[in-house]
């Protein structure tokens, strides 16, 4: 399993690529809602005509990002696992074309067929077998492997207008025709199978026990980095559910329920994401209370800025890994606890039908934006339900924590390295991105050195590393550099710098590449 664990999370940190753009969409149509949804009833100077036509537009221009999320996960898969090749990313989009095209003409599918929905739709205007993400997906990573395979190609001088990057888009032309005639064999029994399972875990009598247990795997799996690979399906494909949104098929919960939000409509989606809400946002914010409170006296003052820090992060926008592995290194049966609790959350939230979901991140931004002001309904669940686990992670907290005498931070003469680099970043002189480098560079020594790195790449909130030797690695001084935690598995190392992730990874990368140069 090891030898695999760095494909996966490869492979769950090029799913945030596409990600990334979904907070943006879910700005747009969470405005775009306000203007146009109930709230111009009571506020009459929104139903202005310019007004209107403003809302309607912002709607429009954000529902056409997840209309188009299969070419956007292929492209950003490829660029994911390629470390940002345009070669890479123009090869995904040239073979998603070429592989739908290829499709529509062999099994002579029309417009009308697709406006049926079904097995059948549109990719790109090409009436083609309704892949959804996972086509784009899987052509993502065609992609990948025609690039690594063909990027460096060296062919008899004679061909040599074919060498190196000019070879990979001749070889995906070809390849994805033959994908697409796999893909007319292979994805009917696929689709069959999603279907068979989704009519079990998203119908609308789904056991409350299976919502549960997303929600308990959902973050049990957040150590591993592999969580973007167990939540993607369930919200982007047919396993989140499929329904009819003005006149058209659409499926996955998160698409449904900003389909849902966008149309004006009645919002029946949200069983996958509404669970997040009470934990995240209230949660969280109980338990960075009961460590705050058990820290020793004298320890409080410094502990209260990074408790508030990483829990306001994650009321805010659903970023919870900085708090999450605060407690996670020093009592992982808390950790597991807290995934339980996140596991309850779902299922009680999905009994008490509330549909509330997110673009982004199931913060309040999104609570706001795209749940509140246009009113999903029961909303207004969240609040209540979150009382209650604000209120069940502070005393479970507070008890683990004085029972078993844990070191959480500034507790028991514990020395908190989670923001000692950072307060003493804070004094330094200098701008912030020279703060940035230094600090980079410092991560580099910690991770053994140049001469140990093979690959370094990030997501939202975690350095993800490749290394030759896993020993050179100096985990207390990762600590001291402001890591929330740290991961090994194999020659993979995942350390936790939050936010400031990518901007490391990319002075990092920099430092590489003039060293290179020089």
């Amino acid at each position: 399993m090891k030898k695999y664990f760095g494909s996966l999370q490869k492979f769950g940190k090029s799913l945030m690529v596409p990600v990334a753009l979904l907070p943006a969409a879910g700005i747009l149509l969470g405005i775009g809602a306000a203007l146009t949804g109930p709230l111009a009833d009571t506020l009459t100077f929104l139903q202005n005509d310019m007004i209107q036509f403003i809302g309607t537009g912002m709607s429009d221009i954000g529902i056409s990002i997840f209309d188009n999320l299969a070419i956007i996960f292929a492209i950003g898969v490829a660029i994911g696992l390629t470390s940002g090749s345009g070669i890479a990313a123009l090869a995904a989009l040239l073979g998603y074309i070429i592989m739908n095209k290829t499709i529509s003409f062999a099994l002579d599918i029309t417009p009308e067929m697709a406006e049926e929905g079904g097995e059948y739709g549109m990719a790109l205007g090409i009436p083609t077998l309704e892949t959804g993400v996972l086509g784009g997906i899987i052509v993502g990573l065609l992609a990948v492997w025609i690039y690594n395979k063909f990027h460096e190609f060296d062919p008899p001088e004679v061909l040599g207008f074919f060498a190196g990057d000019r070879s990979v888009g001749i070889a995906m032309v070809f390849s994805s025709i033959f994908l697409a005639i796999a893909m007319m064999i292979v994805w009917p029994p696929i689709q069959g199978g999603i279907n068979a399972v989704a009519n079990v875990i998203a119908n609308g009598a789904t056991n409350p026990l299976y919502i549960g247990l997303y929600g308990f795997l959902e973050r049990v799996l957040i150590p591993t980095g592999l969580h973007h690979i167990w939540y993607a399906p369930f919200l982007w494909t047919s396993l989140g559910g499929t329904v009819e949104v003005a006149g058209s098929s659409v499926s996955g919960d998160q698409y449904i329920f900003l389909a849902q939000v966008a149309e004006g409509v009645e919002v029946t989606a949200g069983r996958f994401m509404a669970g997040k809400f009470p934990v995240i946002m209230f949660g969280l914010l109980g338990a960075a209370l009961a460590m705050y409170r058990q820290a020793d006296k004298n320890n409080r003052p410094v502990v209260k800025g990074m408790l508030i820090a990483s829990a306001g992060t994650a009321f805010l926008t659903g970023i919870t890994e900085p708090i999450e592995f605060t407690f996670l290194f020093v009592a992982p049966l808390l950790f597991v606890f807290h995934a339980f609790l996140a596991g309850v959350s779902f299922a009680v939230m999905y009994m008490l039908n509330a549909n509330i979901g997110w673009a982004g991140g199931s913060g309040l931004i999104d609570y706001v934006l795209v749940n509140a002001i246009p009113g999903t309904n029961n909303w207004w669940l969240n609040i209540v339900v979150g009382a209650v686990f604000f209120v069940i992670y502070y005393f479970s907290f507070s008890y683990a924590i004085k029972k078993w005498d844990l070191a959480t931070p500034g507790r028991g003469g514990q020395e908190n390295k989670l923001y000692t680099r950072k307060d003493f970043n804070e004094k330094k002189k200098g701008g912030k991105s020279e703060q940035t480098r230094e600090t980079a560079a410092s991560i580099m020594n910690a991770l053994g050195g140049q001469e140990n790195l093979k690959h370094v790449d990030a997501c939202f909130t975690r350095l993800r590393v490749e290394v030759k030797e896993i020993q050179k690695i100096d985990e207390d001084e990762l600590r001291s550099l402001g890591a929330a935690g740290v991961v090994k598995v194999d020659h993979n190392i995942q350390a936790i710098f939050g936010g400031r992730s990518d901007l490391y990874k990319n002075e990092i990368n920099r430092i590489i590449d003039e060293s290179n140069a020089s």
